[in-house]
């Protein structure tokens, strides 16, 4: 191809929003795109989309990033395809505002945390020998500006999964501080070795054919909010270009467990400052700890931790 260098990438929750329009950006641009889905017949349409302009036909890959259990099956589909993987695009996120009471996957978890955070750790985890491989290996996650609304925000971390103090909203920014401790974590743990990059996205505009689905008052809730929200289209440039971008971003910390200075940016890739609680280097490890022994203790590339 020519342009910029061909990318092989992995893309979350490539069925609907931002991710749909990312994964079919990037594959325009010629770049080899799993696109990850969790329902067959959604997937579908949306890979149909996606390839009708596309450069490099993408590659429909069925994830249910809430059943950690079937991730490693989801990393070995995408290494029969490639033998490095250059880009991690973990979009796919539940903010499900009908859930008013907590849903358990199979292994116990509550449903929001088991999507937005544990199966995002664990995805990264399986795929993490082919992003080893990579020359410069990118991992995009995805945090929430309404983060900024909650301050004082903490990880519940003796009631992760417990239902005293659930909403739907609550559970959704808990998960997206944990994304955030995650990205500084990784960052610092693999010391320069991947380009980690946390993009504090702002409202984003709903699809129409998934606020058809929504219950009515949630509809009339959101249309407002939906009218001055941001474009998708746009939120899906800025995961491009930092695919695609030489990140000249601090990537590693002088000293274990320091902050990670340039990880969190805005949907215009500047640099945010991240909830105070994140940067708290002893939160940061307990919270990996934690999430480690959750997701069946996997295995990384770039440390033996078994």
């Amino acid at each position: 191809m020519s342009g910029p260098q061909q990318l092989a990438v992995v893309i979350t929750g490539a069925g609907s929003g931002i991710g749909l329009r990312a994964a079919r950006q990037l594959a325009e641009r010629g770049h080899r795109v799993f696109a990850l889905c969790r329902d067959r017949r959604r997937g579908e349409d949306a890979l149909a989309r996606i390839n009708a302009t596309a450069r490099e036909p993408a590659r429909l890959v069925l994830a249910d990033m809430a059943e950690l259990e079937g991730l490693d099956a989801v990393a070995a589909s995408v290494a029969e395809h490639v033998d490095h993987l250059d880009v991690v695009i973990h979009n796919a996120a539940n903010f499900d505002q009908s859930l008013r009471l907590p849903h358990r996957t199979a292994a116990g978890h509550e449903l929001i945390w088991a999507t937005n955070h544990l199966g995002p750790f664990r995805l990264t985890a399986a795929l993490s020998e082919l992003l080893r491989a990579a020359p410069r290996p990118k991992v995009i996650t995805v945090a929430s500006k309404g983060l900024i609304t909650m301050p004082r925000i903490r990880i519940r971390f003796d009631h992760l999964d417990g239902a005293d103090w659930y909403s739907p909203t609550r559970a959704y920014y808990h998960s997206k501080l944990a994304q955030i401790m995650f990205s500084l974590e990784l960052a610092s743990r693999t010391a320069g070795g991947v380009d980690v990059t946390c993009v504090r996205v702002p409202a984003v505009r709903v699809d129409a054919d998934r606020m058809a689905g929504m219950p009515w008052l949630l509809r009339m809730l959101y249309a407002p909010k939906n009218r001055l929200a941001a474009s998708p289209e746009d939120l899906a440039a800025t995961y491009l270009r930092i695919a695609e971008g030489s990140a000249d971003r601090p990537q590693g910390p002088d000293r274990p467990g320091e902050v990670v200075h340039g990880i969190y940016v805005d949907e215009r890739e500047r640099s945010v400052n991240a909830p105070a609680f994140a940067c708290d280097p002893a939160a940061r490890e307990r919270l990996w700890s934690i999430t480690q022994a959750a997701t069946g203790n996997p295995s990384w590339a770039w440390w033996d931790n078994r």
